[in-house]
């Protein structure tokens, strides 16, 4: 009886001491920080009315979601969710949880079919994460347009702009000019105030000789900095470009003696080559053009390239040619002949200003022109051994002896002997 007694005794100590235990109580709320802060709270934009017992169930399993408890959060919303199965804020919450462990997969099952602001900013979130940044950035722009957007949603739009920026500018710098010109602008778009994609899209419509639309890009750039080189550069070849030779040649004249750059000095005397064929006949542009240099075409090169040879005196009448009638350079083909460059046949009559002029032919008649026209460096030398002293590339130098040679060239050598004849 005693022990019986004591038995009810123990239950009954136990019974109240359990009914004095507190029921299990949440832990506070927590504030998300760094890029948690970016899953919101799953109930916003959640238009249907919650009641309240409901509300104190997922209020609890969503703060131990945010105090990192996932195990209890996920066991308490398994719970919710069995008995509410349509209940969107409890599936949403889950998805954040999916998303903040990087379950990208499981958090898109989570989030199918749901379309709540919550739910378009866990899709935003899923492309930032994975590194789409482009989609990330559309999604966040739309999300951010909407009148109940969270203040976050804007902060991403603007990280994601710059981070895009980067991406697009990056991308163009190994593009072809054509794509390269097409990001450079999209970069534009998100960054209308840089300067490095707006000069860069200048350089590469002057590429594409798109000149006006290469002068529109610079213009924004023309009230701030617009001595800095590679400005000047842009315009000057917009200046070339479109004609404008003279302008070409004072941008470039100024930024030679400003710069210790090399390119600038180059580009100067291509530029005063540029004006000076523009001003040449019809047919010297035709001869530089010439993907297989002709005697005709030579002799019109040395002609107009030549001073020695344009303007040289005292020379005899050349023997009669009968092939030279109605030939495009028949003058300058003529004067070769007066200095002693061409022979003409003493059989047929003929000099065939036709006739190929191969690599090796090219090497004799530069080596020539400059023991004819008296040049210092080319006194008492065999002919073989002019070019080099003379500083003249010879052409057999890239090629082989019977190889075509163009006219550009050409024109490179015959600069190079006219220099030498100064």
């Amino acid at each position: 009886m005693i022990r019986t007694k004591t038995l009810l005794l123990l239950a009954t100590t136990v019974i109240v001491a359990a009914s004095c235990t507190p029921a299990a109580v949440p832990p506070p709320q927590v504030t998300p920080e760094a890029t948690d802060r970016y899953l919101i709270d799953p109930r916003t934009g959640y238009a249907e009315t919650i009641p309240p017992p409901l509300a104190q169930r997922f209020e609890s399993a969503w703060r131990y979601a945010l105090a990192g408890n996932e195990a209890e959060a996920e066991r308490r919303l398994g719970e919710i969710l069995a008995t509410n199965p349509g209940f969107v804020p409890a599936r949403l919450a889950q998805a954040a949880m999916a998303i903040r462990a990087s379950r990208f997969s499981d958090a898109r099952t989570a989030l199918s079919g749901i379309d709540t602001l919550a739910a378009r900013v866990y899709t935003a979130e899923i492309a930032y994460r994975e590194g789409d940044t482009r989609q990330a950035f559309d999604l966040y722009r739309a999300i951010a347009a909407d009148p109940n957007a969270p203040e976050s949603a804007a902060e991403r739009v603007s990280e994601l702009q710059g981070r895009l920026f980067n991406e697009v500018f990056a991308a163009a710098q190994t593009a072809t000019d054509a794509e390269a010109v097409r990001l450079l602008r999209e970069a534009l778009t998100l960054n209308a105030g840089a300067t490095e994609p707006r000069v860069l899209l200048a350089q590469k419509l002057v590429a594409q000789k798109q000149y006006d639309e290469a002068r529109r890009e610079l213009d924004p750039l023309l009230n701030t900095i617009p001595d800095r080189a590679e400005v000047q550069e842009v315009l000057a070849e917009v200046d070339a470009g479109r004609g404008r030779y003279q302008e070409a040649i004072v941008r470039y004249e100024r930024l030679a003696r400003r710069s210790s750059d090399p390119r600038h000095t180059r580009r100067l005397e291509e530029i005063k080559q540029e004006w000076s064929a523009a001003n040449m006949p019809s047919h010297f542009r035709t001869a530089l053009d010439s993907t297989s240099l002709t005697r005709a075409d030579l002799a019109t090169l040395l002609y107009w390239t030549v001073p020695s040879i344009r303007f040289a005196q005292n020379l005899g009448t050349p023997p009669i040619a009968i092939d030279v009638e109605g030939v495009a350079g028949r003058e300058e083909v003529i004067r070769a002949m007066a200095i002693g460059l061409f022979e003409v046949d003493p059989v047929t009559r003929r000099v065939s200003p036709s006739r190929q002029v191969t690599a090796a032919r090219l090497s004799t008649h530069l080596a020539r022109v400059l023991t004819l026209r008296g040049a210092a460096c080319a006194r008492g030398l065999a002919a073989d051994r002019v070019l080099a002293a003379c500083g003249v590339t010879d052409p057999l130098a890239g090629h082989v002896p019977e190889d075509p040679v163009t006219g550009r060239e050409a024109m490179t050598a015959i600069q190079q002997v006219a220099k030498a004849l100064q």
